[in-house]
């Protein structure tokens, strides 16, 4: 009967190498901890846009109204939030100050008051009529209207705010016109930025005293006149009561 052979003592050095050996392996086969789900993970909250939108449309009415009642010289940021309900530093998240929100509060005006146009405009009126009637009722906001009067005057944004807000709506009733052969305009662009570039100019000399307030209906009897419109139907234009039309400020309940 064959004897097993005796094993051969380890060396230190071989010893030394098989537990490396055995490190390696255990390195290798160890379980990695399972790789993070994204979706698992915990989502950074979302701002609210709405209430975002809510919190700025506050601002907005609070500062139309006390504008209004106080003038934009003499408010205050402070009036402004204390008539929101709102904290003083709210402010700065929607506006870097007094004249930008004096700024919003006019376009938020002007884009409201393009809608009142398109609302209340009588379905047997002609486009000489809606064009006129329009400008007049534009040029009459910024007269009794205490943000606009101020805004039109000292703003360096008002030349472009103006022709943002109703330079479009001005040049589709132009266009109107020429298709129906009541204007004769051959540059609609360069006409539109005439008008509104007018009608701001006129606003500002009035109130500063330099023009009376007839020059109104002046201006449109040369504007209507310009477009192609006879002197019979611009006095009629002219002539149109403007009471009543309810151009009250308003800022949308959003």
């Amino acid at each position: 009967m064959n004897e097993k052979p005796t094993p051969t003592p380890e060396s230190p050095k071989q010893q030394a190498a098989r537990g490396t050996a055995k490190k390696k392996k255990s390195v290798a086969t160890a379980k990695l901890p399972p790789a993070k789900d994204p979706a698992a993970q915990p989502r950074q909250p979302r701002i609210n846009e709405k209430a975002r939108l809510r919190t700025r449309t506050k601002l907005l009415r609070a500062a139309r109204t006390v504008m209004g009642r106080k003038g934009i010289e003499s408010t205050a940021i402070n009036d402004i939030t204390e008539e929101a309900e709102l904290a003083f530093g709210s402010f700065y998240n929607y506006f870097s100050s007094k004249e930008e929100v004096a700024r919003a509060v006019f376009i938020d005006d002007a884009l409201l008051m393009i809608e009142a146009f398109d609302s209340t405009t009588s379905p047997t009126a002609g486009i000489a009529e809606i064009v006129g009637v329009n400008i007049r009722r534009t040029i009459h906001r910024g007269l009794t209207d205490p943000v606009w009067g101020w805004f039109l005057v000292h703003s360096v944004y008002s030349i472009n705010d103006m022709i943002e807000t109703m330079g479009n709506p001005l040049a589709r009733d132009i266009r109107i016109g020429n298709e129906s052969k009541v204007f004769n305009v051959v540059d609609i662009v360069s006409t539109v930025d005439c008008i509104i570039g007018g009608m701001l100019y006129l606003l500002r000399k009035i109130l500063e005293g330099a023009r009376p307030t007839s020059a109104v209906e002046s201006m449109v009897q040369y504007i209507l006149g310009g477009l192609g419109v006879s002197h019979d139907e611009v006095e009629r234009i002219i002539r149109i009561d403007l009471s009543v039309f309810d151009d009250r400020p308003l800022i949308p309940m959003n």
